[in-house]
């Protein structure tokens, strides 16, 4: 029932993403790949052509950006994000690839509720402009292995807050640091005009901690 419910998460996110014409200057080259098939595949690796799905086109996506650091709160659209840990599993008998999972805290000034998810409200910048898209088989990972853990979709409660484990990406061995994006969306998924971006170092990536699995 799970991987139905995340399947079917897949495809709405997808289908809330702009056409393949919001596509960066290399979709031209590479139609055959569809807008949801990319999300679907998980995005870029680096050394490819960006594609930047999420934010090429300019009026509508991260027109409002604030980058913080670690552990700094972020202000956007009455929305107040932290990210306080990033995670890095390597999970038993994958060597191929390893797992990005986010410790965070997203507070709603607002008097109603709504729900965000890993596929529509985060994504992973590389050096090299390259995005990483969620992964489904990360979240299916992290509620069997993990004690406590935040699936999407996940409700922000009216002026409350989540605080916990979500995730998460499925990224080369080889990748060590990154941008962690956030749109603090509200209850409109295509609202991504305001974007959080935070600046990940290897040196704060912490690998395969013991206390958050089982």
């Amino acid at each position: 029932m799970r991987k139905l419910q995340l399947t079917a998460l897949l495809l709405c996110a997808a289908m809330a993403l702009p056409a393949a014409g919001c596509g960066s200057k290399s979709s031209s080259s590479d139609s055959s790949e569809t807008v949801a098939e990319r999300i679907a595949n998980g995005g870029d690796e680096p050394g490819e052509a960006p594609t930047n799905v999420y934010q090429n086109d300019s009026d509508h996506y991260g027109v409002n950006e604030e980058v913080v650091d670690m552990n700094q709160e972020a202000d956007q659209n009455d929305t107040m994000f932290t990210l306080n840990k990033v995670y890095s599993i390597t999970p038993e008998g994958n060597d191929s690839e390893k797992y990005i999972y986010f410790d965070v805290t997203i507070k709603n000034n607002t008097d109603k509720a709504y729900t965000l998810n890993i596929l529509n409200n985060f994504y992973l910048i590389y050096p090299d402009g390259n995005e990483k898209y969620g992964d489904i088989k990360t979240e299916l990972y992290a509620n069997s292995h993990f004690n406590s853990f935040n699936p999407s979709p996940f409700e922000i409660p009216a002026n409350g807050e989540l605080s916990g484990i979500v995730g998460g990406f499925a990224v080369s061995p080889q990748v060590e640091e990154f941008t962690v994006g956030f749109f603090p969306t509200q209850e409109d998924i295509n609202n991504k005009e305001n974007v959080i971006k935070v600046n990940v170092s290897a040196d704060e990536i912490i690998a395969d901690p013991a206390d958050i699995l089982k």
